[in-house]
């Protein structure tokens, strides 16, 4: 990944993709969103789960309080839980009124509890840290700077 490759080394455990079972989810996942028990999803990728978070953000313009645990990611140190590129993962948003329906719409696939809360901050807040949505944004949208 490109966190590891900054800090000099590789990581030893490349990603593998399950396509049956992403195909599952993802079939789950459109049918939840025809009923309407999703307000947002976006999937993990290039950067990891630090970036689909931030990018949900500035698409959103709205703050989020995450908190990232030992118990949600198998017991992974904090930088392996932003930057993990496996596949497979997404992102949602649920409204508080459909968290039960949407819970067990998914009940039978491998999903992490609640991570958190979106808000109307200016911020996104991931275990205390906190940024700007408006410095996320920038940073996202200009070009690499003295690269």
């Amino acid at each position: 990944s490109e966190y590891y490759d900054h800090l000099g080394y590789l990581g030893n455990n490349v990603p593998e993709t399950n396509k049956d079972t992403n195909y599952k989810l993802y079939q789950c996942l459109s049918a939840i969103h025809k009923n309407k028990l999703c307000a947002s999803a976006i999937s993990v990728g290039f950067g990891g789960v630090g970036v689909a978070l931030a990018k949900k953000a500035i698409a959103g313009q709205l703050g989020m309080d995450i908190t990232l645990s030992d118990d949600s990611f198998k017991n992974w140190r904090l930088d392996k839980m932003l930057y993990s590129e496996s596949q497979g993962r997404i992102i949602v948003t649920v409204a508080p009124q459909n968290k039960q329906a949407f819970e067990t719409a998914m009940s039978g696939y491998n999903f992490v509890q609640q991570i958190g809360i979106v808000n109307d901050s200016s911020k996104l807040k991931i275990n205390g840290f906190d940024v700007e949505i408006k410095k996320l944004e920038k940073a996202y949208k200009s070009t690499l700077g003295d690269y």
